[in-house]
């Protein structure tokens, strides 16, 4: 396995870090979906279940989807399934970034292995019931970010990448 490779969690969350309620996403910010792509395109997704439930056009055009589900019996057409995130970072072990796409279980699985976090901080308070995993000043250093206002409704928003902190081996 390429132990140099990125693996990139990628998320819109709330400042109270909700990223879902009731498996949609709480907001509609237009240019958040268009870096999203932009972003992901050509690269492989990883994503759990009920991530790849809520995708309104499955599987997502132009980038390799790995879905993680518990039931091995399960299929996803235009997808591969995988057991565990292990499982899926296995196959695309020669892949030089991965991009896992959420739900929260698999953010919570992903985020000791990830390298790079691109978030898409929205500036609203929302009472969702699916939250991103604490971001630890300790872990993970703000590398960049920029300030943005949706067209759709003025929501405010900041685009940031954040990169995991050397550890003292």
């Amino acid at each position: 396995m390429n132990k140099f490779r990125k693996i990139t969690l990628i998320a819109a969350l709330s400042d109270n870090n909700c990223i879902g309620k009731k498996n949609q996403i709480p907001w509609y910010v237009p240019e958040d979906f268009q870096f999203f792509k932009h972003y992901t395109m050509g690269k492989p997704v990883i994503m759990g279940r009920k991530t790849w439930d809520s995708l309104p056009k499955k599987p997502l055009p132009g980038r390799a989807n790995y879905v993680i589900s518990r039931n091995p019996e399960q299929e996803f057409c235009g997808a591969t399934s995988c057991r565990n995130i292990d499982e899926a970072l296995f196959q695309l072990a020669d892949t030089d970034e991965v991009i896992i796409m959420g739900g929260a279980q698999i953010y919570a699985q992903a985020m000791p292995l990830a390298t790079d976090l691109r978030i898409t901080r929205i500036h609203l308070d929302v009472a969702g019931d699916t939250f991103f995993p604490e971001i630890s000043p300790r872990e993970w250093q703000l590398a960049e970010s920029s300030n943005h206002t949706s067209k759709q409704d003025n929501i405010v928003y900041d685009l940031q990448h954040f990169v995991r902190l050397p550890t003292a081996d």
